[in-house]
């Protein structure tokens, strides 16, 4: 066993010694769909209905009045109408050639066509740009189309797709090829996307899922936790609007570089303030976005204003820098004094340590080997030189700690906090990454800690939520690592104290600290376990690696940069 630090984990678990287990089985799931077998016909279509119902039931007071309608319609709408919407939901688009749908599930397409016509959910003939309409067929369908576009197209089969475009567009106005390609290939596309857009947002709850994810779950392939929905997302149709604002202002950052006109009334839209905590986080994200754009255009005071507004990190560290190249030391100095007396986070902390002072600060044990030949992979070669004599090693990084965090500290992180789940597709808690995560799970953590204070009854509780929560999505579990090193070789040869002071510290410092995590684990035959950091040649340690060792050394684990020289 290693040596605990004196405000190591036994100290803080409080009275909690007759907590009992938290465990609960995951409901057993069986898949709907099988891979490379069609969907049931009702498939598309019950999905669709449970996404809908979701939403008109708890944001029918938040979104606007219109696409409440567009959503209502479609719970009005005849089955055969309702599959064909969506299938047309799960493709691409937005051009969909009517000649081309074909559905076992929907008989008779050019009625339910027709019907979601009437209804005001799809539309026929739309002005879609001509661009997109003609990119959206094949070349074949282009050359039968306009095979008579000013005669014969010289040379026309021998011309990229492309170039092919770049002709037609040059030749022929929108209308006028829209009548074209409408008299061969008919066309519709989906009625006020924007509303099916905002009920995909509303339903996952972040822009970065979309419906492939009830596709996913129903082939068993991604499973998620069961969660009590306590709240919903956003509090009033206010809130949604502050959020798909910010949202617009994320869009515009990335023009940026096309379109660099944009940054004046941008910087203005962003430096006013914002009150809502989601609005509040992306504007954070786009401000730090805006202020590296003008660092690298050399925009000096549009880069520290929007830096000084973003008021996270690493925002004070890039307003120090920028400071001491424009000559202003003194006000650098003040700044970076602040940050040494205040850190907002561990990075900062060790740049205010070391910035201007090298070799000042924290420095971890360094072993240095000299390398015959440069390698593809450093960390590769030094784990098979670390093993060479027996023992065994991975190349983890941050999955190992994370992944032990994650077991130990499962049903805090899932727990059915106010307004932490919101949707039935979460990995995560909303607040997972926020400073009050523990705060508001105070005794869910402490009953765990206290039962897992004994090394066997860490290590059955850690196998009890293994084997209940395997394949679930948890943000913190790599199952893959564990399939790589199963449970038990990781409990052979970690120290209890190890994994329950580091996790311990993670579950508590999780957006400081979530990466960093040196490269290697390392068992050598005698027990004797160690973290490694691989640092080729010319490679430096970044301060939240830095951060990481100090922990080590605090909490007594064993450590080590090893620096590789040509």
């Amino acid at each position: 066993m290693t040596a605990k630090d004196p405000t190591s984990f036994n100290a803080d678990i409080g009275q909690s010694s007759q907590a009992q287990s938290l465990v609960t089985s995951a409901a057993v799931f069986t898949p709907v769909l099988e891979a490379h077998q069609p969907a049931p016909d009702d498939y598309y279509q019950n999905t669709f209905t449970e996404i809908v119902t979701f939403v008109a039931a708890h944001y029918a007071s938040v979104v606007p009045g219109e696409v409440l309608h567009t959503l209502q319609n479609f719970l009005k709408a005849r089955p055969a109408e309702q599959r064909l919407l969506a299938r047309l939901l799960t493709r691409k688009g937005p051009v969909f050639f009517e000649n081309h749908l074909r559905y076992r599930e929907v008989p008779d397409i050019q009625q339910a066509i027709s019907r979601l016509e009437n209804c005001g959910l799809i539309r026929r003939g739309s002005d879609v740009p001509a661009d997109v309409l003609l990119a959206s067929l094949t070349k074949s369908n282009l050359l039968d189309m306009f095979a008579n576009t000013y005669g014969r197209l010289s040379g026309a089969k021998s011309l990229r797709k492309d170039k092919l475009l770049e002709h037609l567009l040059g030749h022929r106005d929108d209308r006028s090829i829209r009548r074209t390609v409408w008299h061969t290939e008919p066309w519709c596309t989906i009625a006020a996307v924007e509303h099916w857009q905002l009920a995909q947002l509303l339903y996952f709850g972040r822009s970065g899922q979309d419906w492939s994810a009830h596709v996913r779950r129903d082939l068993g392939q991604l499973r998620y936790e069961q969660v009590e929905l306590s709240q919903t997302r956003f509090a009033d149709a206010a809130d949604l609007q502050c959020y798909l604002r910010e949202r617009e202002l994320s869009r515009r950052v990335f023009r940026l570089e096309d379109w660099p006109r944009l940054l004046p009334g941008l910087v203005a839209d962003l430096l006013q303030p914002v009150t809502d905590p989601l609005s509040a986080r992306l504007r954070n994200r786009s401000l730090l976005r805006v202020g590296k754009w003008c660092e690298r255009r050399e925009e000096w005071s549009t880069a520290l204003a929007v830096y000084e507004r973003a008021g996270i990190p690493p925002s004070r560290e890039r307003r120090v820098r920028i400071l001491h190249k424009l000559g202003r030391h003194e006000d650098s100095e003040a700044l970076r004094a602040q940050m040494l007396e205040f850190p907002q986070s561990a990075t900062e902390s060790v740049f205010a340590q070391r910035f201007q002072r090298r070799g000042l600060g924290f420095s971890p044990d360094t072993t240095c080997w000299d390398l015959a030949q440069p390698q593809d992979s450093v960390e590769q070669y030094v784990l098979e030189e670390l093993v060479a004599q027996g023992g065994w090693g991975i190349h983890s990084e941050n999955a190992l700690l994370k992944t032990l965090t994650g077991l130990i500290y499962w049903q805090a992180i899932f727990s059915p906090q106010p307004g932490a789940f919101t949707n039935p597709f979460q990995a995560a808690p909303q607040d997972l990454h926020e400073p009050d995560f523990v705060l508001q799970r105070a005794q869910t953590i402490a009953a765990i800690e206290a039962r897992i204070s004994a090394d066997d009854d860490l290590a059955s509780h850690m196998r009890e939520i293994c084997e209940a929560k395997r394949g679930i999505a948890n943000p913190l579990v790599s199952w893959g690592l564990l399939e790589a090193i199963e449970l038990d070789q990781w409990l052979n040869a970690l120290p209890g104290d190890w994994i329950r002071n580091l996790s311990y510290f993670l579950i508590r410092n999780l957006s400081d600290y979530r990466k960093g995590f040196p490269d290697l684990f390392v068992c050598y035959p005698n027990g004797d376990v160690e973290l490694v950091e691989v640092k080729g040649p010319g490679d430096q340690l970044q301060p939240q690696q830095r951060a990481w060792f100090e922990v080590f050394k605090r909490l007594g684990i064993r450590a080590r940069v090893i620096k590789l020289r040509l």
